[in-house]
């Protein structure tokens, strides 16, 4: 049974900084993706919400772990980007430690990584390196291209076949958040996860 993730409410935000981090096991999925490519957005279109996630013109601003509380038992949680080039060094690495920080401590609760990755430019350095991570990790993952809609149908195909060789036959999901593509494929996805 189909059951919408629209009963959703903001729970907190997490820096490496905090002092203390109370976590429960609720179940819970992340989502991860190098700056730029319409994170917040992605998990808006999820929460059939206009602007609960906020997005910006300004790439990465994305800086703590903001939690979500959906259904009241579980967890869906947007981390920093990574692989910012234009970044200073010292702050890039802070926000991938953060990353791997929260991956790590919450580890036995994560049921689904969602990695997003641009469809037009494909997989970078930087996304191979996040997924090999993961998978170091024994987590679960599911490949997410994003903003479908500015490729043709034939660049799309290509996009999906380039994926499937960089991530080794992972699950690919394409989507395209601001024409709501796939976004209920992605969903059942999650939802699958979380009631396993």
């Amino acid at each position: 049974m189909w059951i919408k993730f629209n009963e959703v409410v903001f729970y907190k935000s997490v820096s490496l900084w905090a002092e203390q981090v109370l976590f429960d096991n609720k179940k819970e999925i992340v989502f991860v993706g190098r700056s730029n490519m319409w994170k917040s957005s992605l998990m808006n279109a999820i929460f059939e919400k206009k602007d609960l996630v906020k997005t910006s013109s300004t790439p990465g601003k994305t800086r703590l772990a903001n939690i979500f509380t959906v259904w009241k038992k579980y967890y869906l949680t947007d981390l920093p980007w990574y692989g910012f080039a234009k970044l200073w060094r010292d702050f890039k690495e802070q926000l991938e430690w953060l990353i791997s920080w929260y991956l790590e401590e919450r580890k036995s609760s994560i049921k689904k990584v969602v990695m997003l990755i641009d469809s037009k430019l494909g997989a970078q350095e930087s996304d191979l390196d996040m997924y090999k991570y993961i998978l170091w990790l024994e987590l679960p993952v599911t490949i997410v291209l994003s903003k479908i809609d500015k490729l043709s149908k034939n660049e799309l195909m290509k996009s999906i076949n380039h994926a499937k060789e960089s991530f080794f036959w992972q699950e690919i999901i394409a989507v395209s958040s601001s024409k709501n593509i796939w976004i209920l494929d992605l969903c059942k996805n999650i939802q699958a996860a979380l009631i396993k």
